[in-house]
């Protein structure tokens, strides 16, 4: 039987475009993918640029890592800076695309911090290389709750105690998710990165 994977202490940011459905509706299958790249290419160069890894994309949502040992203490603020590169850089993508799209495109951004399993799940020829946890799954609901209080990046408590001395958050409210027993605080940033 394969190990299940090896535990590590990381950030994990999880970013998704608001709206997609609204989004593919307007445009045509191929603008549709050039729309999705050029999401993906703003997300991945703000990754590479503060040490994180693509863990998965699936159309119109990407999870990035922050795993790095050698800076576990720096990774959730690197998490936090290049989520907010990532909100200064889609106006580019908003102007690039206000002929289609009679509206601003938003990204979602959920961050949490903690444990994960990272390792291959399936035991047929073709394994898969994948994320996790608890954490994993809280990063995808901090970035659905993003709408219900109008800000563009939410992480949790234990993202904010660790960046909390290198940006001004504020405490956005606390929440009960679920597959989780205690209701969860969620904070969101004040500041711009450049």
């Amino acid at each position: 039987m394969d190990a299940p994977g090896k535990q590590v202490n990381a950030t994990l940011l999880f970013a998704r475009i608001r709206d997609f459905a609204r989004i593919v509706n307007i445009l045509t299958l191929n603008e549709t993918h050039e729309f999705v790249t050029d999401c993906a290419e703003t997300i991945m160069t703000a990754a590479v640029k503060y040490g994180g890894s693509l863990a998965n994309v699936t159309g119109d949502e990407i999870r990035l890592v922050f795993a790095d040992p050698n800076a576990e203490d720096d990774n959730p603020k690197h998490a936090v800076i290049c989520a907010l590169n990532i909100q200064n850089k889609i106006d580019d993508i908003s102007v690039k695309w206000r002929h289609a799209l009679d509206f601003l495109i938003e990204i979602d951004i959920g961050i949490s911090t903690g444990t994960i399993l990272v390792g291959n799940v399936a035991r047929a020829a073709r394994k898969m290389y994948t994320l996790i946890g608890k954490h994993v799954t809280l990063a995808t609901q901090l970035a659905e709750l993003c709408r219900s209080y109008n800000v563009s990046i939410l992480l949790d408590g234990s993202t904010y105690e660790k960046a909390k001395d290198y940006f001004t958050f504020r405490k956005s409210g606390d929440r009960l998710l679920l597959g989780f027993t205690e209701r969860i605080d969620v904070y969101t940033p004040l500041v711009s990165a450049e």
